[in-house]
């Protein structure tokens, strides 16, 4: 365990010698303030405008559950650029004969941000988010957040060559995201095309409170990890 904390820790140093790194992960908290604060100042300018009496506020739960997810996507985005910048170094390859081994390596670099990830997912929610939440729906919102971002950082890693293409293909590896939205407005069968997306188990559990979803949420996050990693570990070698 102690060589994959120091291999944590030289990971840090990475991220505190970039600055756009450092500044990705200060984006979370910057997204919360504009959520907590812009959306509700916003609702109140279109209800005048439009003399309605709620037109954002019936789905502030949505925006919460994308503040939730979008901590774990930035922590492990910055993870992605960490390795990906360690393999065209060849110090991947390098650590992975060292005393940390190819597991520890992966446990540093994927796995440790993730789990940081959901504890600041979990703060970052307990003071900017719109609705209500029960301290066990933000640790599951968050939970889920973490595995879901993994896959993420896997798909960005194993299909990028540079920080570059990492970058660019980060945005489209945000289509994972895009599940979040589906059960507010596609009813019925319909939105069950979506159901290989695990945010969209994510958004269903929190949105009906049916904690049985957290079989199929887990599931298809696991399912995701297992055949990017496939794909990761081989380029890694």
């Amino acid at each position: 365990m102690r060589p994959v904390m120091k291999s944590f820790g030289m990971f840090l140093r990475q991220i505190a010698g970039d600055s756009m790194l450092y500044l990705v992960l200060a984006a979370p908290i910057l997204a919360g303030c504009a959520f907590h604060f812009g959306v509700p100042a916003l609702e109140t300018l279109l209800c005048n405008v439009f003399s309605e009496a709620a037109i954002l506020s019936d789905y502030y739960l949505l925006f919460d559950l994308f503040l939730a997810l979008m901590t774990p996507y930035l922590f492990c985005f910055v993870s992605s650029m960490v390795m990906l910048s360690e393999y065209d170094e060849n110090m991947a390859c390098y650590l992975a004969v060292t005393p940390i081994g190819k597991r520890g390596y992966v446990v540093s670099r994927l796995f440790m941000p993730a789990a940081v990830s959901v504890i600041a997912s979990v703060l970052i929610m307990r003071f900017f988010t719109l609705c209500d939440w029960t301290w066990l729906n933000m640790i599951l919102a968050s939970i889920l957040g973490g595995m879901l971002s993994v896959p993420v950082a896997l798909l960005v890693v194993a299909f990028s060559h540079n920080r570059v293409e990492g970058m660019a293909l980060a945005k489209l590896a945000g289509v994972i995201l895009l599940g979040l939205p589906v059960p507010f407005f596609i009813g019925g069968g319909a939105q069950y095309l979506f159901s290989v997306l695990p945010s969209f188990w994510i958004a269903k559990l929190v949105l009906g409170g049916n904690y049985l979803l957290l079989v199929p949420a887990v599931g298809a996050s696991l399912l995701w990890i297992w055949a990017l990693y496939r794909k990761f570990e081989r380029k890694m070698g």
